[in-house]
């Protein structure tokens, strides 16, 4: 077998695998950051559980058992930080407001954070397919269609996603047929703000809701952006230290040139106190230790506030831009004519279309797709590729004209036959005419009844 036909196969599971159902931004925060932090959270474990976090220097008479003692209740009782110029305050309540508590629990921060980055994600994963759409299925069979060979294969992909939207649509709660649409337009506008409002702020349990997607996708948005810039100030409120500033404090040190390395926040040299007690007489010791495990705390929660920081800078960009498309209405319009027009047998040049036409893709786009539809289109498009999408919105598309004209044809044959009718009923014929009609058939059948025999 040619190799390069392996890396081809090898390359297309393993992009197959992914089944994306979002966009890269928020991949970036489930994804990513949360394999990162998981990384760093193994480094740390594995200098923790495995290695020497702690070594102290003991008195001389400390030997054996009584170094370990002295290393593990340190590591168990915190150690607090003075400069090597400054003298070690006498007061116990100033060693104490000194002390380092974070890196005992270091792990369990990293996997905390972790934890936040991904529930979005899993908050968008157990509700999205609610709304009577699977996202991941349709991508799933999008990535399928690429990969298949044959024709048919296609085809038959294309008409499963196409089906899936149709039962979507047709299953909606706001679903109105052709037959449907001009009757409710009253209805729709009678309709009362309050239960509008309330169908959007609790758009969870509404499953039906045309804009069910679209609102949860803006709500998972905000939930990333949320976490990028609380996440700051939890480590703040864990690390201490004025953790907020230790990126710019970083920076500052690094344009002056001086040395960045030694820190207050995680300083690598402390002290620890401890008590041992003897019969009659309990013995208080102050050793210095040395945290090699700072090492890695410093470099890990450096790179992590740099990253956080750049990481809400991109979520506001993507959440504004989202928004951005979200308020534009005819957005939805147009990206629909410009996936119609990739197949010119279909729609045509976008410069030559009628007014009917625009008049039905406009139709097409507000009545049938609606904003979860157009959503979901375009989720396919970035997860898969455009031509599939342009597919399945022709196809869409063609169906949703086979049952306008359908309805239209059915109305004129139902206004037809109403006027014949109004036509005939309307006729006054007199009372002497109908007699001798009615005579003349009665005649008739005897006449009939007479030469049978």
């Amino acid at each position: 077998m040619d190799l390069l036909d392996v890396a081809k196969k090898f390359n297309a599971g393993k992009h197959h695998s992914t089944r994306n159902d979002d966009v890269f931004i928020d991949r970036l925060n489930h994804r990513y950051t949360v394999t990162a932090i998981i990384f760093f959270a193994a480094v740390v474990t594995t200098q923790q559980y495995f290695g020497s976090p702690i070594n102290c220097w003991v008195p001389a008479q400390f030997t054996g058992s009584y170094e370990k003692y002295a290393n593990d209740i340190c590591w168990i009782m915190n150690t607090y930080y003075v400069p090597m110029n400054d003298d070690i305050p006498h007061v116990e309540t100033r060693r104490y407001e000194r002390m380092l508590k974070y890196y005992q629990w270091s792990p369990f921060i990293l996997m905390f954070m972790a934890f936040c980055f991904y529930f979005p994600r899993m908050l968008w994963r157990s509700l999205n397919n609610k709304s009577g759409l699977d996202i991941e299925k349709l991508v799933d069979a999008a990535m399928k269609q690429e990969q298949a060979d044959q024709h048919e294969k296609k085809q038959d992909t294309i008409k499963y996603i196409v089906g899936s939207i149709q039962h979507y649509v047709k299953h909606r709660y706001n679903y109105r047929s052709p037959s449907a649409q001009y009757s409710s337009v009253k209805s729709r506008q009678s309709e009362n703000m309050g239960k509008k409002l309330g169908r959007i702020i609790f758009f969870w349990t509404s499953r039906r809701l045309s804009c069910y997607l679209v609102l949860l996708f803006t709500f998972v948005k905000i939930l990333y952006l949320t976490n990028s810039i609380i996440q700051i100030f939890l480590l703040n409120a864990f690390l201490g230290n004025d953790y907020h500033l230790f990126g710019i404090e970083v920076l500052k040190k690094f344009v002056r040139g001086q040395d960045w390395g030694e820190s207050k926040r995680f300083p690598r040299v402390t002290l620890c106190d401890f008590h041992i007690r003897e019969i009659g007489i309990v013995h208080r010791y102050t050793v210095q230790c040395v945290l090699p495990i700072n090492l890695f705390n410093e470099k890990i929660f450096l790179i992590l506030w740099f990253w956080i920081l750049l990481l809400a800078a991109f979520n506001i960009g993507d959440l504004l831009a989202w928004l951005g498309r979200l308020i534009r209405a005819d957005n939805r319009t147009h990206y629909v004519r410009r996936k119609l027009a990739m197949n010119r047998s279909t729609d045509g040049d976008i410069n030559t279309r009628t007014d009917n036409d625009k008049v039905l893709i406009r139709e097409f786009v507000q009545e049938y797709l609606q904003e979860d539809g157009c959503f979901a289109l375009r989720l396919l498009a970035r997860n898969g590729q455009d031509l599939i999408v342009g597919d399945i919105v022709r196809e869409l598309y063609t169906q949703f004209v086979v049952e306008k004209e359908k309805y239209s044809t059915n109305m004129d044959h139902l206004h037809t036959g109403q006027e014949e009718s109004s036509f005939y009923t309307s006729r006054k014929v007199p009372p002497s005419q109908t007699t001798m009609e009615d005579g003349y058939d009665q005649q008739k059948e005897e006449r009939k009844h007479i030469f049978s025999k």
